[in-house]
Formats: structure tokens, C-alpha cells, sequence
């Protein structure tokens, strides 16, 4: 499960001018509805609505993802004060993607979905943006997702893993670079990966 930050993509007017709005949620015990929200506005560049929607839909499905989890955690312990703010800060917090939905007139995303990839405690869903390690699930983006899936297949192939420059070769990755330049924030590399410092090679953990 993902107990978040969750970002809110949209387009707003903000100094008479359009911007892109970053709204990022966190979970906050203390606070009413245990969460807080902060917005953050950029120059608009090349974004618009429907770049909001495909980052607000990988969102969305996370959340999917984080609730489910927290539900059959709180079932299994009705008691715990500690699941029920978890649930209720998730709640929460889709409704603030929910009222997005609505007023921008897109469709949510109506179901979870399904995570068609699994060995080990790992598993992903088809295209690999959203993959799930034990209990920790994560939103990928950009060039992540096609590193997993690479990773996942050497995995699958019983290979002993990738070195940077196999997967620049690879990928189209910049050959000059490192992979951690690919996931400075959450996750990171260690949370994904096993480097082995005598082959110089990363393995997908399972």
C-alpha cells in the first residue's frame, strides 16, 4: 500500500493567468480528515487537461491499490484507530480527484487494474506503471516503467541482470548517465533494484 503523497494535477487561473496547479496531499493524523493539501503553480509550458488526467489516472489507480489493501487490513482488525485514519485519509483524498473528474466532465477510472505481471513479491500491471513490491506499491512515470518491465524480463529469462549500459543500449537511455538519474524520487533505485558491486548489474527485486 501507498500512503501517499498523492498529486493532484490540474489547469487553473491563478494572477489572471493560466498555470499548471500541483496539489499535493499528505497524510496528516492531527489535521481534519487526516490530510493536508499544498499547491504549487507553474508556467503552463506544453501542458493541458488531458496531460492532468493521464497523471491524475495513474494516481487514482494507486489509490485503488493502497485501498483495497487498507480495507482488508482494517477488516481483519476493526479496532484499529490506526487503520481507520489510514482509510479515512485515503478516502479523502480521492475525493479530491473524484471532484476533478466531475467538474473537468472525464470519466475516473471505474475499476482496479488488473496486475497481469508477478514473481516473487513483485507484481505490475500491463503496461508497468503501476507495480507493487510486498506491500509497497508505486506510481512509475516517464522512463521508468520500460526499465522494470526490461528488468522483469531478464528476471523471467533466469539472466543474472542488467548492467547501466546494457539498459542504455537498450532503452535509448542516455549512455553517458546512471539509473539513479531516473529515479531521484519516490522510489528510488534501491527500492526496486539489487545492484551487485561485483558484476556492476541490477536485479529487480522480488
Amino acid at each position: 500500500m501507498n500512503l501517499g503523497p498523492y498529486t493532484l494535477f490540474d489547469i487553473d487561473e491563478q494572477n489572471e493567468e493560466t498555470q499548471f496547479k500541483i496539489r499535493v496531499i499528505n497524510f496528516e493524523i492531527e489535521e481534519l480528515f487526516n490530510h493536508t493539501a499544498s499547491d504549487t503553480y507553474l508556467p503552463l509550458n506544453n501542458n493541458s487537461l488531458e496531460t492532468c488526467k493521464n497523471k491524475n489516472d495513474r494516481q487514482v489507480e494507486l489509490l485503488y491499490f493502497s485501498l483495497r489493501k487498507i480495507r482488508l487490513l482494517f477488516k481483519e482488525n476493526p479496532d484499529s484507530t490506526k487503520r481507520k485514519n489510514q482509510l479515512e485519509y485515503l478516502s479523502n483524498t480521492l475525493d479530491h480527484f473524484v471532484n476533478w473528474y466531475e467538474d473537468n466532465k472525464f470519466q475516473i477510472p471505474d475499476k482496479i487494474p488488473l496486475l497481469e505481471w508477478s514473481k516473487g513479491s513483485f507484481s505490475a500491471n500491463k503496461n508497468f506503471s503501476i507495480i507493487k513490491i510486498k506491500n509497497k506499491s508505486y506510481s512509475l512515470r516517464r522512463n521508468q516503467p520500460k526499465i522494470v518491465e526490461l528488468l522483469f524480463q531478464n528476471l523471467t529469462d533466469e539472466l543474472d541482470g542488467l548492467s547501466y549500459k546494457d539498459l542504455s543500449r537498450e532503452l535509448d537511455l542516455t549512455s553517458y548517465g546512471k539509473l539513479s538519474n531516473y529515479f531521484k524520487d519516490s522510489p528510488r533505485v534501491g527500492d526496486l533494484f539489487n545492484y551487485s558491486k561485483r558484476n556492476g548489474k541490477y536485479i529487480l527485486k522480488t
